[in-house]
């Protein structure tokens, strides 16, 4: 590649943090969009002015833009080993996954285009108008910026599912803490059947005692009526 391409950690033996897997896999996208905003340009005869240097560049565009798609294909891989292993965003997983897909489309359908339209070039001598030329300029800067336009979109979408992420994560280890005290009360519920039995003795006792002190006192009272008369 040029000496602006990307360098990108590509999987190794572990499986690397999440977050770097979104910031590889976005910089990647960028690189494709980049570069397929030049291959374009190949697309229309008018857009090349013909000749060897023309196809030389050409055949490199294409080839780097089939390493950035083989590099992207490896880390949007990479993302859904990571899901797996419940480490991630399933619903960003699929929607880099099916970036991909539209990616992989687009240029198989520019390398189709682009050599029909080399084809072409060839018939007509390399011949092109100025307003031809102009017009294929117009349509590069269109699709670059709403290319733009459409990657913004996506990291804040990103960003966003990264902070749901997060919160979930949150969210999981208060379950966890909730799940220890709740284990805690548990066994303490355990303990406290004994606890009751003790008293349910020692109120029952009471009960006893009070039982024989009522019958002591009304005997009393008896007595005491039956030697007052």
């Amino acid at each position: 590649m040029d000496s602006g391409s990307v360098s990108i950690e590509l999987p190794g033996a572990g499986i690397r943090p999440w977050e770097q897997l979104l910031r590889d896999v976005r910089e990647l996208e960028m690189s494709f969009d980049a570069r397929i905003a030049q291959y374009m340009q190949f697309v229309q005869p008018a857009g090349a002015a013909g000749g060897r240097m023309d196809r030389q560049r050409c055949a490199q565009l294409e080839a780097e833009v089939a390493t950035v798609l083989g590099d992207l294909d490896a880390v949007v891989r990479e993302m859904a080993e990571t899901v797996q292993h419940q480490r991630g965003s399933r619903r960003v997983l699929e929607r880099h996954q099916g970036m991909y897909s539209d990616y992989a489309r687009e240029f198989q359908r520019y390398q189709a285009n682009v050599k029909a339209a080399l084809a072409r070039e060839e018939l007509a001598a390399g011949g092109s108008t100025t307003a031809a030329r102009a017009g294929g300029v117009a349509d590069r800067d269109r699709l670059a910026g709403e290319r733009a336009h459409i990657e913004q979109a996506h990291t804040d979408i990103d960003m966003v599912l990264d902070q749901a992420f997060s919160v979930r994560h949150e969210l999981g280890e208060q379950r966890s803490m909730l799940g220890g005290a709740t284990a805690r009360l548990v066994g303490v519920s355990e303990r406290i059947p004994g606890i009751n039995v003790l008293l349910g003795r020692i109120r029952s006792r009471k009960r006893k005692e009070k039982v024989v002190l009522a019958i002591v006192m009304a005997l009393c009272i008896c007595i005491l009526l039956f030697v007052a008369t």
